[in-house]
């Protein structure tokens, strides 16, 4: 363990740009499969959807006591709700599980936990001055002296063109994502890892990262909606770029040493679960109003 901490940190630097070019990949692929393929596939899965929906299987399970009677109800409510908003359940309920096993390996003599304090110590030996100069820099796009002003610029500028179930989603998902991050920060209650280096310090409590969380909600969130609403020209650009801004802000918090890496896995982690549940909420909508097809 304290091998890999010490590799991770010798080669910090190059692991993230390293990763931040595989994401890029991963993303032009994906994207490439949707623009090619991407109509067969959704075809074949809204012919799935609504197979299950009518097949005379739902009626024998119906049948059988409990969990007969649950998955009836459970189709009943995917049915009103979409094939899109299902999906993004399903996501939140991946996020939090991720979240939940995170929680549970943080405490005093667990495997992460103790990971978490080998590299943070191992970052401190070998990152020079220079590179903590520059993702000082960096970490700043995840404060909320950035990120609140965007949120509310963005809120504003949907109003302005009167899409107001994009407003109300927007809204409640940033708001409604900085009170849990400040709420699982009490629950938890994780000091921080000791950073004396002075290119920045935090005081609050550490778990979960807020600056992890925050970019999710709001870039990732911007993305989303960019995608949703713009010609595909802007897809690759907006889901990459997004995608590494993201990933550098939360790293950020790692290398300055004011997080665990435990901390903004699980920021990560809780704040997808959160913008999937309001990415689900304002698919049922889009369904619900004709906006989407039925299935």
């Amino acid at each position: 363990m304290d091998a890999l901490a010490q590799f991770l940190a010798r080669h910090a630097v190059g692991i993230l740009l390293s990763s931040t070019l595989l994401g890029v990949l991963v993303v032009w692929a994906f994207w490439y499969v949707v623009r090619t393929r991407g109509a067969v596939f959704w075809r074949a899965a809204l012919g799935t959807w609504s197979w299950w929906q009518d097949t005379g299987l739902a009626r024998r399970l119906a049948r059988l006591p409990v969990v007969g009677t649950l998955f009836v109800r459970s189709l009943s409510v995917f049915r009103y709700l979409g094939l899109h908003a299902v999906v993004s359940f399903v996501i939140a309920a991946v996020a939090t599980t991720a979240f939940v096993e995170l929680g549970e390996e943080i405490g005093v003599g667990e495997s992460l936990a103790e990971f978490d304090v080998a590299l943070a110590a191992a970052l401190e030996r070998h990152l020079s001055s220079t590179t903590l100069r520059a993702f000082a820099l960096i970490t700043r796009l995840g404060d909320a002296l950035v990120l609140v002003p965007l949120a509310v610029g963005v809120a504003v500028g949907m109003g302005l063109a009167r899409r107001w179930p994009l407003v109300i989603m927007w809204s409640v998902a940033t708001a409604g994502g900085g009170l849990l991050n400040v709420a699982l920060k009490q629950i938890f209650a994780r000091a921080r890892p000791p950073h004396d280096h002075g290119w920045i310090v935090e005081t609050s409590y550490s778990f979960p990262s807020g600056h992890a969380s925050g970019a999710v909600v709001v870039y990732g969130l911007l993305a989303y909606l960019i995608v949703r609403y713009s010609s595909s020209r802007w897809h690759v650009p907006v889901t990459t770029g997004m995608m590494a801004l993201i990933l550098f802000v939360g790293t950020s918090r790692v290398l300055l040493q004011v997080h665990y890496f435990s901390d903004v896995l699980a920021g990560y982690a809780s704040a997808a679960a959160w913008v999937a549940l309001c990415i689900a909420g304002l698919e049922a909508v889009r369904r619900r109003n004709g906006e989407l097809p039925t299935a």
